[in-house]
């Protein structure tokens, strides 16, 4: 009996099945796995820590900070990551049951709805040293969840980050007694470099970031939400008071190796393994599939190609030729140019990359189209959860005099932003050409004016 042998053609195509499958079940897999895909989702990691100071007669100083759980994501949580300036005071003079004077320390999931518990200090390094402090509940709690932390290595200079936190620095809880997870703020910008501060010992990114001082002790996040440092300071100009654009976040590798040694468990995220969630995990399982059909195809076509040589060799030398005699030519032998003919009636269009509205066109030669989530003045509408969009974010028309696009940021909050990352200043246009690309808040919000 005589075994078939596989053709070199055939294998390739076996391999480019096997890959197919392998990409479609990380696809599928990262598809279902529930994790932090942005800065937005990770808010649901913060709490607010309020620290308390009381002297003999009961009369109390306070201030607060921002901190966030780690653990494992879908897990209850027991132990928030702070700065050590945010409880240095309650933990050096710490409150007990019989006396009045001393600190504790309160960690608020809602100050709007009192909601909160008190909290010991685990680990604690102060402002001058590593400037970490590590809270525990005193029972683990589902009102947060753990966020994902990210190797420090993985991060590139010119990375974007976002710093989370708590607005303002409040001395009285009157002044934050509305505060609920809906006023942490969200702040963006690039990662300069990578320093160690000469006010301290840990090693930080400075960033432009903006860091105020209640958001201190929040996590500093990547795009897909995981954390890759602590917000910790801005520098500030001391005779004006005003920010002078250096701000620092202890890298996240200074925690890690604390939290090695205090033997307190996180979870950690590589930058490869994050790509395998959300938008990403869409994009392998489509891949997984093309190379699927792709290699079935070819596998037949060439099983089929050898079981008759001679007449696909025949019909391979033809279609050869056709294509050697025709596809430089039209069918008057002058050259043919794609696109040439109609030109003038293209159409200019907007069209939707990525986020709600994406492989959607919209036809600009109607008239401008408004972006936002006010569907009383807006014709491109988002819902109104939808995080980083403003009510009316942005305007964009078309300009055949000069066939050009107009793009006008309408103030507002986190931005609209061109492909290369340069923020529109609010009600100025920005002419855009056939091609160029635009997006609102950050780059899942994408879209793409074009000329069809």
């Amino acid at each position: 009996m005589k075994t078939k042998q596989l053709s070199s053609k055939q294998l390739i195509a076996l391999v480019l099945i096997l890959i197919g499958a392998v990409s479609s079940i990380f696809g599928i897999t990262g598809l279902t796995k529930s994790s932090s895909e942005d800065p937005y989702e990770s808010r649901n990691g913060i709490v607010m820590v309020y620290a308390t100071v009381y002297d003999n007669e009961g009369n109390s100083e306070a201030g607060m900070g921002t901190g966030w759980a780690i653990g494992t994501p879908g897990q209850p949580i027991q132990y928030i990551v702070t700065n050590g300036h945010v409880v240095n005071k309650a933990y050096t003079y710490p409150r007990y049951d019989s006396s009045l004077y001393g600190g504790e320390i309160d960690v608020f999931f809602s100050a709007a709805e009192n909601d909160y518990v008190k909290a010991k200090v685990v680990y604690f390094s102060p402002q001058e040293e590593k400037d970490i402090a590590i809270l525990q509940l005193p029972s683990p709690t589902d009102k947060r969840t753990a966020l994902t932390l990210r190797d420090s290595g993985d991060i590139k200079i010119g990375d974007t980050a976002y710093a989370l936190g708590y607005p303002g620095n409040s001395s009285q809880r009157q002044d934050f007694a509305t505060y609920d997870i809906d006023d942490i703020t969200i702040t963006r910008g690039i990662i300069s470099k990578r320093t160690t501060t000469s006010f301290s010992t840990y090693e930080a990114f400075q960033m432009d970031v903006s860091i105020a001082p209640g958001n201190s002790g929040g996590p500093l996040v990547d795009e897909k939400g995981n954390v890759i440092g602590i917000n910790v300071a801005g520098a500030i100009d001391p005779n004006t008071g005003l920010s002078l654009g250096m701000n620092y976040a202890i890298i996240i590798n200074e925690l890690t190796k604390i939290l090695d040694v205090e033997r307190i468990p996180y979870t950690f995220s590589s930058s490869g393994f994050s790509l395998f969630h959300g938008p990403g995990s869409a994009v392998l399982l489509l891949l997984g599939i093309l190379l699927i059909a792709a290699g079935t195809f070819f596998f037949w076509k060439e099983r089929k190609a050898a079981a008759s040589v001679t007449n696909n060799r025949s019909g391979l030398a033809d279609r050869n030729s056709g294509l050697a005699n025709g596809s430089a030519s039209g069918l008057n032998g002058n050259p043919v140019h794609s696109g040439a003919a109609g030109s003038s009636g293209a159409h200019a269009i907007l069209r939707g990359m990525t986020g709600s509205y994406a492989g959607q066109s919209f036809d600009l030669l109607k008239g401008k189209v408004t972006i936002g989530r006010d569907p009383t003045f807006c014709n491109i509408v988002y819902e109104k959860s939808t995080p980083g969009i403003s009510s009316r974010h942005c305007q964009l028309s078309y300009n055949p005099g000069e066939s050009c696009f107009v793009l006008t940021d309408l103030g507002s909050s986190y931005g609209t932003f061109l492909g290369n990352g340069k923020k529109l200043a609010p009600n100025v246009p920005e002419k855009l050409y056939a091609g160029d690309t635009f997006f609102l808040c950050d780059p899942s919000n994408r879209f793409l004016v074009a000329k069809e």
